[in-house]
């Protein structure tokens, strides 16, 4: 899946998956692209996401360099808005906007 895989590994509780699969260490991972336990903890709330939480992130190509989600995903959670900000590696953003244009999901290029 490696960084485009992200989206399903963090919202899979949002869509009625019951668990995603992390990595004990950075760099040690039985899929590329795997997210930390701890990553998946602390910083995605992993175990707050359900079906009402709502999804914002920044969409492009590259996305790794991108840093929004720590600064977001934390203000969410001093304030306990019930979202998640991911940065999200799509190679087309109209494809990406045609197959997630739900109220759910907010982008940002």
């Amino acid at each position: 899946m490696k960084e485009k895989g992200l989206i399903s590994r963090i919202l899979s509780a949002k869509f009625g998956g019951y668990l995603t699969f992390g990595s004990l260490e950075a760099g040690v991972v039985s899929a590329p692209g795997q997210p930390t336990v701890k990553d998946l903890l602390d910083l995605y709330s992993f175990r707050q996401i359900g079906p009402e939480t709502k999804v914002h992130g920044v969409v492009g190509n590259p996305i790794g360099h991108s840093k929004n989600h720590h600064v977001y995903n934390a203000a969410f959670k001093s304030v306990g808005f019930n979202g998640i900000y991911l940065p999200l590696l799509v190679d087309s953003v109209k494809n990406f906007l045609d197959t997630y244009s739900s109220p759910d999901f907010v982008v940002y290029r």
